[in-house]
């Protein structure tokens, strides 16, 4: 007999008592207690909608700052389970930079690395280069730096 059957048989007026009946049924007294809650369709509707309308907004917004959002914002009190559960059931996730991004074209030809078992024993044997972004307050730019690997002067930039 499943759970539900069990749950049936129990009988809170009977002359054994409800722990009793549970022990014998093999079920955990709670479940006799337990009354299921229907779920606020409407707050769930509005919940759902502000929801849809930050992520339209900024895509790149996960749980956590969409929660915060909607309580800063929007003055909706909900908890991060909560928004996560509704983005899965429609769909929702940020938008960012996932792993491996950058794999390699198999079409595109590999050039082998020539300093592999080369000792740098003086300075200006071998130079490298590197690029990197620098935020800035309403843009970009970006940083170019030529380095001697030897003395790691930074020769250029």
């Amino acid at each position: 007999m499943d759970i539900n059957g069990r749950l049936k048989l129990v009988s809170k007026s009977d002359i054994l008592l409800v722990t009793r009946q549970c022990e014998l049924l093999k079920i955990n007294r709670t479940s006799i207690y337990y009354t299921p809650v229907e779920p606020d369709r409407m707050r769930e509707n509005m919940i759902k909608n502000r929801v849809d309308y930050w992520h339209t907004k900024m895509p790149y917004l996960g749980v956590r700052k969409l929660r915060n959002k909607l309580q800063r914002e929007d003055k909706i009190e909900a908890g991060r389970k909560h928004i996560k559960r509704y983005m899965d059931e429609m769909g929702i996730y940020a938008v960012y930079p996932k792993p491996n991004s950058s794999k390699h074209n198999k079409q595109r030809k590999i050039y082998p690395y020539f300093l592999r078992n080369i000792n740098i024993t003086r300075p200006n044997q071998v130079w490298s280069i590197d690029i990197t972004y620098i935020r800035m307050g309403r843009s970009h730019m970006y940083l170019t730096a030529i380095i001697d690997w030897y003395s790691r002067y930074i020769v250029g930039w």
